[in-house]
């Protein structure tokens, strides 16, 4: 009984682990699933996104990006990712796909660990909002309505 009173009292925390994403979100012209994930993996993979693999999948229409690390002046080192996600239960090839995507970011807060930062030592740094729309940008001319 005890044990899960406990556990009932860690519920609220949970959500408060989670990272919180504004997606961003874009209309398809109508194209076929097949057409519009294509287009969204051509368009990632020309604007320097490598593929996660194991965390891609065409059919449920999910693709994300493996970690990309940049330096950065304050703190020493940030990294990057794109995910995307097609709603492929949210539309028809007559009507077009609406697509969420969002950047994420995440950054090595102590220096001491920065040149060798072990999987604990990255905090979540919110989204790369210019990454985002020149992403976007690209996405719209490939895939969106004339």
């Amino acid at each position: 009984m005890k044990s899960r009173s406990l556990s009932f009292l860690l519920l609220p925390l949970l959500p408060a682990c989670a990272t919180v994403h504004d997606w961003n979100e874009l209309q398809t012209a109508p194209m076929t699933q097949a057409e519009c994930y294509d287009g969204v993996v051509f368009v990632a993979e020309s604007g320097g996104f490598a593929p996660d693999h194991p965390n891609c999948d065409r059919g449920l229409g999910t693709w994300q990006s493996r970690w990309r690390t940049r330096n950065t002046p304050i703190f020493g080192v940030s990294r990057y990712r794109l995910r995307t996600e097609v709603m492929f239960d949210e539309g028809s090839s007559e009507s077009g796909w609406r697509i969420r995507y969002v950047v994420e970011q995440q950054k090595v807060e102590d220096p001491r660990r920065r040149d060798d930062p072990a999987p604990e030592d990255w905090s979540d740094d919110g989204q790369d909002r210019e990454r985002e729309g020149l992403f976007g940008d690209r996405l719209q001319r490939k895939l969106a309505p004339k």
